[in-house]
């Protein structure tokens, strides 16, 4: 999933609430009443001293202040139902001017070399020739939900490269550059009967970004990670060296280092991507399981793992493959292909209407009948969990899968994440790295079962588990360990770990230890020959983080 989960507020529907002053640093949990008492009579103490003037300014910005605190830590959902949607549509529509006033006034294929070349400079030329480099994106834009500050340290170098340079379709390849996004390519692609082999979830998701960390989706049984669509990769080294780099010629060790280097390694300028035909339609069969066994044995089956034999054709399986786990021994697996045209009788169901349920609550009822057939227009499909933010909304907000609010404010879902992250308090995010997990661990399907029960152990029964196979090849240069034993290849799982665990929930955070679970959980996953993606907290050291990786 990316890459965006990570904020989430547990005093929402708390039995005793919590204030939130910077000014004093009050973070213990009392009664409402008792708190405000306590920081109205030490606002009050520590302006006393002050002019009558200056005194009733201060104590009225700084009653704000701890009212502002507590609304936003304790009145969350809230502030996002009232304010953050509202705020968030606005935003997109900014958004939206921007590129279209970057493709109308700035966009320029052709000057595309020229944009290079004053990007060089700014690399020769920086202040501080011994501090890193990164783009100058700001942190808040960025799609994870972690409030990033480092850059402010670093030499930010301004990168206006927001062009699709090229489609070639008798070649099968598209040349863009970084800030391309996934929503914007998918449109030009699409009308055209194009995509990319691995479409990840979210239109704001970069290809910079998705190159330079990492990406995948329910067709990565296919095509491997979103690294393994690349052909070329243009780069800009520290030195302000621009370089050509595949997987042959004489750069092809920066080819392979630069998947899962977030930006440490040099500055993307553009990418060729392969492309493959699409269809107008998913059709989209759905098979709900009673046991682990099997569901685990469905995905590995439609996977291909146990008839491939070692040939790469894969394309008697199925295009994309997805499970949700709604508990240890209950799931729906999810099979689709490509269609050009649905049946008569057959049901089309646009998942990205406003009114429509969220998706993994569309699929958890299935889990009470037997399969079902659905055809799903493509982009609705390739976009089917962002309304919910996968299952992250239920937690912001309680009500948003209600009919009534998704038919009279469904359109304004989902909040922007980078409203989210704006809106955060130092309480908030104290919370969120202590009691919200957020982790995609992948793992190969041979060991799939036994990581699950570890994972329903040790993160207290956090569901539903989003259950994403890949293709696991050798990437020589890369942080990522080559299959065990050898292998050309091996099938692995993305289990996708979101929410809050049980006892959370029950409102005993207290019984929940998240360093001691996630280390726990991490050593396991190594000795399972597995690893963890690295948009999300890590609980390692450097040495350990070293036998894990490279």
């Amino acid at each position: 999933m990316g890459n965006f989960l990570s904020n989430i507020t547990v005093l929402e529907n708390s039995n005793t609430t919590t204030a939130s002053s910077t000014v004093l640093g009050l973070l213990n949990k009392t009664s409402t009443t008792t708190t405000a008492l306590v920081t109205t009579v030490v606002l009050a103490g520590s302006i006393v001293l002050l002019s009558p003037k200056r005194r009733k300014s201060l104590q009225k910005s700084l009653s704000l202040e701890a009212l502002t605190l507590y609304v936003l830590t304790n009145h969350r959902s809230a502030v996002v139902t009232i304010f953050g949607l509202p705020l968030s549509l606005m935003f997109d529509w900014a958004l939206r001017l921007r590129s279209s006033y970057i493709a109308i006034f700035r966009s320029a294929p052709h000057l595309h070399d020229d944009r290079v070349r004053a990007i060089q400079t700014q690399v020769r030329d920086r202040p501080d020739k011994l501090a890193p480099l990164c783009t100058a994106r700001p942190g808040w834009m960025s799609i994870s939900l972690s409030y990033r500050t480092y850059k402010k340290k670093w030499n930010a170098i301004e990168m206006p490269l927001y062009d699709i340079l090229s489609i070639d379709l008798e070649e099968k390849i598209v040349r863009v550059e970084p800030f391309v996004s996934i929503g914007q390519l998918t449109h030009a692609l699409n009308p055209k009967g194009y995509t990319l082999p691995v479409v990840p979830e979210m239109d704001d998701l970069t290809i910079g970004g998705l190159i330079n960390g990492t990406g995948i989706e329910s067709s990565s049984h296919r095509y491997g990670l979103f690294h393994e669509i690349i052909t070329e990769l243009e780069l800009l080294l520290g030195d302000g060296t621009v370089v050509i780099a595949t997987a042959d010629n004489e750069y092809s060790d920066l080819f392979h280092a630069i998947p899962w280097s977030y930006g440490t390694i040099a500055l993307l300028l553009s990418a060729k991507l392969r492309l493959i035909p699409c269809k107008k339609y998913v059709k989209l069969t759905y098979t709900p399981h009673n046991t682990k066994e099997g569901y685990i044995q469905h995905m590995r089956q439609l996977s291909g793992e146990f008839d491939n034999n070692g040939d790469d054709d894969k394309t008697t399986n199925p295009m994309f493959v997805e499970g949700l786990a709604y508990s240890l021994n209950k799931g729906v697996v999810m099979a689709g292909d490509f269609v050009d045209e649905v049946p008569k009788g057959g049901y089309i169901n646009s998942l990205s209407l406003w009114h429509k349920p969220w998706f993994y609550k569309h699929v958890q009822k299935i889990l009470q009948r037997d399969e079902k057939v659905e055809y799903i227009p493509l982009r609705d499909y390739y976009h089917r969990h962002s309304q919910s933010l996968f299952w992250e909304m239920e937690l912001m907000i309680p009500i948003g899968n209600n009919p009534i609010f998704r038919w009279l404010l469904g359109w304004l879902m989902p909040p922007k994440v980078s409203f989210l992250k704006l809106s955060q308090t130092e309480q908030t995010r104290r919370l969120t790295e202590e009691t919200h997990v957020a982790q995609d661990f992948l793992v190969p399907t041979r060991n799939m079962g036994s990581f699950l029960e570890l994972c329903d152990d040790e993160f207290d029964r956090v569901y539903p588990l989003w259950l994403c196979l890949h293709s696991h090849k050798p990437l020589p240069g890369s942080l990522l360990k080559d299959p065990a034993n050898g292998k050309k290849e091996e099938m692995y799982i993305d289990i996708g770990v979101y929410g809050l665990p049980r006892c959370v929930h029950e409102q005993h955070p207290e019984k929940f230890d998240m360093k001691r679970s996630m280390r726990s959980v991490l050593f396991a996953l190594q000795k399972l020959d597995g690893f963890q993606m690295l948009y999300a907290d890590v609980f390692f050291n450097r040495d350990e983080f070293e036998q894990m990786f490279r």
